[in-house]
């Protein structure tokens, strides 16, 4: 039963931060921040199976799980921005995990098959390959972390 929602800023990020949970085949939808991301992601989404959403679509999905950048240590402004959209729902009580495209977050772990996350970035964004052909960064680590919120204030 498919029940994530992956977040992504831009195009490309679903599977630099997400792979193994894409290829799980656990994740719904992917909600892009932009127009330009979902008009990229096409490819993406029938290679991996998930629904092609815009981030204004967000309250349709309240029963899912999301996956939001990490507001902490994504260092791009647009990972950090919608990041802290995840953080902000997950004070309502919302389910959030944060992932991140940041290989120094502590929380990383080394994907187990890295060829087959390379292949999909070579052949599902080919105009993007010169980020990741000397930063092997993007095909060989990802990591996801959840944080847990007190909301006991005595």
């Amino acid at each position: 039963m498919k029940k994530y929602v992956i977040i992504a800023p831009h195009a490309d990020d679903e599977i630099i931060g997400c792979h193994e949970l894409l290829v799980s085949g656990l994740v719904d939808s992917v909600l892009y921040n932009t127009r330009q991301g979902m008009e990229e992601a096409i490819i993406c989404s029938e290679h991996y199976g998930f629904n092609i959403k815009s981030i204004e679509d967000l309250l349709e999905y309240k029963t899912k799980i999301f996956l939001f950048p990490d507001p902490v240590y994504e260092t791009h402004p647009d990972h950090r921005g919608l990041g802290s959209i995840g953080e902000a729902l997950l004070r309502t009580g919302q389910e959030v995990i944060f992932y991140t495209t940041n290989m120094l977050a502590p929380y990383i772990h080394e994907v187990s098959q890295p060829h087959t996350k390379r292949n999909c970035l070579d052949n599902l964004y080919p105009t993007k390959k010169d980020l990741w052909k000397y930063e092997h960064k993007y095909f060989l680590f990802e990591g996801y972390t959840q944080w847990i919120m007190n909301f006991n204030h005595e």
